[in-house]
């Protein structure tokens, strides 16, 4: 492939190849890991001063196991202050502190303090005790403690809680705490409306050119406090989210779950509800085409209740049949199709086309080996999508031979 996103590439998060952390997950997935890695150290000597570089910044240290963590430590791997929050070593916690107390305010990934990155409930104590702020945002999403480790330590974020960090309706559906929930919607009922990846509250991924809220991976993209209950099994509190939402919420969030007797039900109800939506709420149909969040059902129910088939994203501009294509979904993209998406529209930022994004994604990103990008060119091409020699050979074979059957392109 030659052309086809204009410039760079798509803002995918991804990190280089590493060969020591490509030993250190072998050596994790054996059956004997402890005896796996002291195998790596005697063969590479400078394997824990490498390792320690790479979670010094506090990512990936709670995705390895303690009693690793520790002893590559005591072979020379160093270890700052964020990684030892993300280990749970108090101990090593307290000798830095100790040593220098501002650490606790230290910024590491993300701007993050330790805080963000801590552990469990005892290390979280420490560091509290320490002087933490219960509240600090990172330098990135935004975010506080509290919505960093809602995900892998809800624990730690129900005792920041209990210990005065500020609540959202979030926290309290993924906590099940029906409390907490009903103070919030009695103190603002606007809360239930809430959406991750929504302006103002919680920014989607892209705004301001920033990752927007850390509950997004935490939790889930695009999603409603009512969803988070569901995901966490909550099924009362999501009933009380769904009794205190307004027709609008409650249609949207049917239209997330698929659930097409009620959505249709509250239409039914509220004739004019669905072309009085406001943008960042439309953007619903596209945000359920990306990778994130792609949903079939959910997608053909926004579009047999009148959501514009072609209404774009605000981050970044993408239109749904550009996030379709971008993932290979052949049933998504022929969908939006037959619904009359347009098939030359072209993005704002690279000024491609679907086309264009099905093929670097399959031959470049290659995000998405499930993908079937021969059968999605194929649609893409049989609705009359522009293309350009230039995207030919793709070297991907069954792309190939899809250009090749459709337009009259010879062998090469």
């Amino acid at each position: 492939m030659r052309v086809v996103l204009s410039s760079g590439s798509r803002p995918i998060i991804k990190y280089m190849a590493d060969p020591f952390r490509d030993l250190l997950q072998k050596a994790l997935k054996s059956d004997s890991p402890v005896t796996a890695i002291e195998a790596v150290v005697h063969d590479h000597p400078d394997f824990p001063e490498a390792i320690g570089k790479s979670w010094a910044d506090g990512f990936r240290a709670d995705q390895i196991p303690p009693a690793i963590g520790r002893f590559l430590v005591g072979r020379g791997a160093p270890l700052s202050i964020h990684a030892a929050a993300g280990f749970g070593f108090t101990d090593r916690l307290a000798d830095l502190l100790r040593a220098d107390p501002s650490l606790v305010r230290a910024r590491g990934g993300d701007g993050c303090t330790p805080l963000h990155f801590a552990r469990d409930i005892a290390t979280a104590q420490l560091l509290l005790d320490r002087g933490a702020d219960i509240d600090a945002r990172d330098e990135d999403h935004d975010s506080t403690p509290a919505q960093w480790r809602i995900g892998k330590a809800p624990e730690v974020s129900r005792y920041l809680l209990e210990h005065g960090a500020t609540p959202d309706i979030f926290l309290a559906a993924a906590l099940g705490d029906s409390g907490l929930a009903a103070r919030l919607v009695s103190d603002d009922p606007a809360c239930v409306a809430y959406r991750i990846g929504r302006l103002p509250g919680f920014p989607p991924i892209g705004h301001r050119g920033r990752g927007g809220t850390i509950l997004q991976w935490t939790l889930a993209f695009n999603s409603y406090p009512h969803q988070i209950a569901l995901l966490k099994g909550h099924h009362r509190l999501f009933e009380f989210l769904y009794e205190n939402s307004d027709p609008q919420t409650r249609l949207l969030v049917c239209c997330v779950l698929a659930d097409r007797r009620n959505a249709e039900e509250i239409v039914g109800r509220h004739p004019g509800i669905v072309a009085n939506l406001p943008s960042l709420d439309l953007e619903l149909l596209p945000r359920y085409c990306w990778e994130t969040n792609a949903n079939y059902e959910a997608v053909r129910l926004m579009l047999d209740l009148g959501f514009p088939v072609a209404h774009t994203e605000s981050s970044h501009g993408y239109s749904p049949l550009h996030n379709a294509a971008w993932s290979g979904d052949v049933a998504l993209v022929d969908l939006l199709i037959s619904r009359g998406h347009p098939v030359d529209l072209v993005d704002p930022r690279y000024d491609a086309t679907p086309l264009g994004y099905a093929i670097y994604d399959c031959t470049v990103e290659k995000r998405h080996p499930e993908g079937d990008f021969a059968h999605v060119v194929e649609s893409l091409l049989k609705a009359g999508s522009p293309w350009s020699p230039s995207m030919y050979p793709t070297g991907d074979q069954r792309v190939d031979e899809a250009f090749r059957r459709l337009c009259q392109i010879g062998e090469t």
